[in-house]
């Protein structure tokens, strides 16, 4: 591989360093639509994990779906149209590491980007272990710091091959990339003012035939996603539904 380092022996997750200036369309776009909304008093209650989040955002040609972590006071805030996915799929594309990812990933002509992602929250309170994919999904998470993170908020549990528990620290123009097979939660962090933004993105195979795998975990997490198919969820006939 050219760019992707393992974090551990024998984990399906690695680790890159990009050049900064890759992030900084997502930055002006979450500083100039979603900050100062989703520091509104009246949005406060996204934050508490009382409750299933499920609600829609939209400035001038961009839109926003957000969802929660079930109940965990963690929002997972995706592009809602085919613009807004555009900028997630560009910084994809700019870090130029997809000949890595054929190297992990059963597919016939490329690798699609699934969904863009922004994770944010003001605290964690409980770990919440978990895979992304299935066995065999043949699908991978990207996840970094989108702005420079408090010294208090939480960095990436996981478990390495023997189950225990370890923490990477996240850093700036540093992502991680992982697949199925790894374990891992967020860091529980105490309540804090400032919000606690990352970039995520999903994406694989191109081979419609692993759907039925990849659905369980990520076909609910966003309204607007592109298929390994190609077609937006929802528009065609490559699966049921």
């Amino acid at each position: 591989m050219k760019y992707l380092q393992q974090i551990a022996p024998g984990l399906n997750a690695y680790k890159l360093g990009f050049d900064p200036s890759l992030l900084t369309t997502l930055r002006a776009m979450f500083d100039n639509h979603l900050r100062e909304r989703l520091n509104r008093e009246g949005y406060a209650y996204l934050f508490t994990g009382m409750e299933q989040i499920n609600i829609q955002m939209k400035a001038e040609d961009l839109q926003f779906h957000i969802t929660s972590y079930g109940t965990a006071p963690l929002l997972w805030i995706s592009n809602n149209n085919a613009h807004t996915y555009a900028f997630f799929k560009s910084f994809m594309d700019e870090l130029d590491i997809m000949d890595d990812i054929k190297e992990l990933v059963d597919f016939d002509n490329k690798i699609e980007i699934y969904c863009g992602f922004f994770v944010v929250g003001k605290k964690m309170d409980r770990e919440t272990w978990h895979n992304d994919f299935q066995d065999g999904a043949n699908a991978y998470t990207l996840i970094t710091p989108l702005f420079e993170l408090d010294a208090s908020h939480g960095n990436l549990m996981y478990k390495d091959e023997s189950s225990t528990i370890k923490i990477h620290e996240y850093k700036m123009n540093e992502a991680v990339i992982f697949g199925d097979g790894f374990e891992h939660a967020t860091q529980p962090y105490s309540e804090t003012d400032n919000l606690r933004v990352m970039l995520s993105l999903t994406f694989g195979t191109d081979k419609i035939e692993y759907w039925p795998t990849l659905k369980q975990t990520i076909g609910e997490q966003s309204n607007y996603m592109i298929l390994p198919c190609g077609h937006e969820k929802g528009s065609c006939q490559c699966v049921p539904g």
